[in-house]
């Protein structure tokens, strides 16, 4: 069995110079802890201005993640398969209905100041597809519509703000 170069170097690197492995990592592990530090001053400081402001940079924080998290979970399979379509169709879809109906809620309770409840409605819709495919889909295929419905979620906040719920 064949060993990646990367991996190799790293172990003699580690045996030979056990100081500049130990340096290393430390580096890596400094870097990571500037950037996360960056990170969190950045939105403390946006609570700081206020709530709305607060939690849109923590969405915009949550994303990468979420998306990333999504991605790897599901690249171990091989791209050309029905089920692996049909993940990847049900992200698309979670992600872009929550972002319509948070718009259309949002546009709903302006322009109509709540005297249609077809926000509640399509909410209503969405929990009750979601509890349908529960019981249909695969723990895969639900989970990556849950993906979906979550990026959409937090992409809905980093653009628009809070609902207007």
């Amino acid at each position: 069995m064949s060993r990646s170069p990367v991996r190799s170097s790293d172990e003699s690197t580690r045996k030979n110079r056990p100081l500049v492995y130990a340096l290393n990592r430390l580096v890596i592990v400094a870097a990571n802890a500037a950037v996360l530090g960056l990170l969190i001053s950045a939105i403390v400081e946006a609570f700081a201005v206020g709530l709305e402001a607060g939690l849109r940079s923590l969405a915009a924080a949550a994303l990468p993640p979420i998306v990333l998290t999504y991605s790897s979970f599901f690249a171990g399979r091989s791209p050309r398969t029905a089920d692996r379509v049909l993940e990847v169709n049900l992200f698309a879809i979670g992600l872009v209905w929550i972002l319509v109906l948070l718009v259309l809620v949002n546009f709903v309770s302006t322009q109509f100041s709540h005297t249609i409840p077809l926000g509640e409605f399509v909410i209503s819709l969405t929990l009750s597809v979601l509890t349908l495919l529960n019981n249909r889909l695969s723990t895969r295929s639900l989970l990556s519509c849950s993906y979906g419905i979550l990026s959409g979620f937090l992409l809905h906040l980093l653009i628009f703000g809070l609902p207007n719920r």
